[in-house]
């Protein structure tokens, strides 16, 4: 008697949208492979030879990837950011078409689609390859991520994985880059990542996640174990010795200590034992960081530059990365040049003009507006707070900083901001009134 296939329609198009979309993941993945070393290659595979068992414990869903994901921070490159987001794609379409009614909702349309216009008409002046890679990071990931954290339920325990894998994989990188410091004190050299600079805007998120779970968790031993990957992931923001991300720390206590009393002798207290923890070779290094440092003059010379072109090009701005371009022909001295604007309200507005920005701006701002008048407001939720905090220490960041239009941060910022529209559209996860 012939078999009879019961594969169902809607399996049928879950099969053919997948088998192009792991095709193409196995040739690109295959291709850049041959690219790494072999101790670096090694090293990947037993990372995601241990998240895909994870993943086969735990199942293919959105809730059991974040791990894998996590494991892209330990030193972000290109091709894998475009890795994770195929593998954002392949999943979303595995937890979509599994549902009884299909329907795809998206988030704020109007601001998406006053984004992805005025992306679009940017990156028609782009001139350098970085630009499609920054149009992809501060048009197409947003709306794309939102957009997969709309539709997909979410639960408390997503967002307290998420927060823990991050402060893990923060501690990891953090006691690198500390080791690597001390073997280098008079060099700027900060962990697996490619810059200094950038791993700040990673570490300033990790660090009040594994602060808020060493309050949130009652347990003396997950406290002891969160504390120390929060000192871990300061060390390592210390000893590369950027002012701004420092601040942002500062900042975020602030906003912790405004609401926990706990925090206020804690805060205290890592104030005054800073000094302490940073050998002697490393504070002069920090110290020469906030006395004599050129930075500080590029900062106010790429805002003023940034003013005047926003001035003329007000609607559309001047295309991604063009100012890469335009600033060293304006200003030929190497030693002040700016690769962008080195802030991310100025640079968006470069970028991609004052409607595209006003319609990003729109959607980081109204979800944390939503999620801090459900989860916070009135309430002692820990976890939430301290979640709302994190972000924004990461935007006070930005004041002298892009991070989340870099392709490293956008991932981290973006599928934090999705827990936070997941949760905030979903009516079983309410705030927890009592003190945890």
């Amino acid at each position: 008697m012939p078999m009879v296939d019961k594969t169902s329609p809607r399996q049928t198009w879950l099969i053919a949208l997948a088998a192009p979309l792991v095709a193409g993941i196995s040739v690109f993945a295959s291709s850049m492979m041959q690219e790494l070393s072999l101790g670096f290659l090694l090293l990947m595979l037993a990372l995601f030879a241990a998240a895909a068992l994870y993943a086969m414990v735990y199942g293919l869903s959105l809730h059991a990837i974040l791990p894998l994901i996590g494991l892209f921070f330990i030193k972000p490159l290109e091709y894998s950011f475009y890795f994770v987001l195929l593998l954002f794609v392949f999943v979303f379409l595995i937890e979509y078409l599994q549902k009884e009614r299909v329907q795809l909702i998206i988030p704020h349309p109007l601001a998406f689609t006053l984004l992805l216009a005025f992306g679009i008409l940017s990156a028609t002046k782009i001139q350098v390859p970085m630009g499609y890679t920054y149009f992809i990071s501060t048009v197409l990931v947003p709306i794309f991520l939102l957009t997969v954290f709309r539709n997909v339920p979410i639960t408390r325990h997503s967002l307290r994985l998420w927060m823990q894998v991050i402060s893990y994989i923060g501690a990891f990188v953090g006691l690198y880059g500390v080791v690597i410091a001390l073997l280098n004190p008079f060099e700027r050299l900060g962990s697996f990542w490619v810059t200094a600079m950038t791993i700040n805007g990673f570490y300033t998120v990790a660090f009040f996640f594994a602060i808020t779970l060493a309050l949130y968790h009652k347990s003396r031993l997950k406290k002891l174990v969160n504390a120390a990957c929060a000192l871990l992931i300061l060390l390592g923001m210390l000893y590369t010795y950027t002012r701004m991300a420092i601040l942002a720390v500062a900042f975020g206590i602030f906003l912790l200590m405004l609401r926990l009393k706990v925090m206020r002798y804690l805060g205290l207290a890592l104030m005054l034992l800073m000094p302490l923890l940073i050998p002697s070779s490393m504070s002069s290094r920090i110290q020469l960081g906030f006395t004599y440092d050129v930075s500080l003059v590029i900062r106010a010379l790429a805002w003023y530059l940034a003013i005047t072109q926003i001035i003329r090009f007000p609607l559309t701005g001047m295309g991604f990365s063009v100012w890469s371009t335009w600033y060293a022909k304006v200003i030929p001295l190497p030693m002040l040049y700016a690769q962008h604007t080195h802030n991310l309200f100025l640079n968006l507005m470069i970028d991609m003009g004052i409607i595209g920005t006003g319609a990003f701006l729109y959607l980081i701002f109204i979800p944390m507006h939503r999620y801090y008048r459900r989860f916070i407001k009135g309430s002692q939720d820990i976890l939430s707070f301290g979640f709302w905090v994190s972000m924004m220490a990461l935007l006070f960041a930005c004041i002298t900083d892009i991070f989340i239009q870099q392709y490293s941060i956008s991932i981290l910022f973006w599928v934090s901001l999705g827990l936070m529209i997941s949760l905030n559209s979903s009516p079983q996860n309410e705030p927890l009134r009592k003190q945890l």
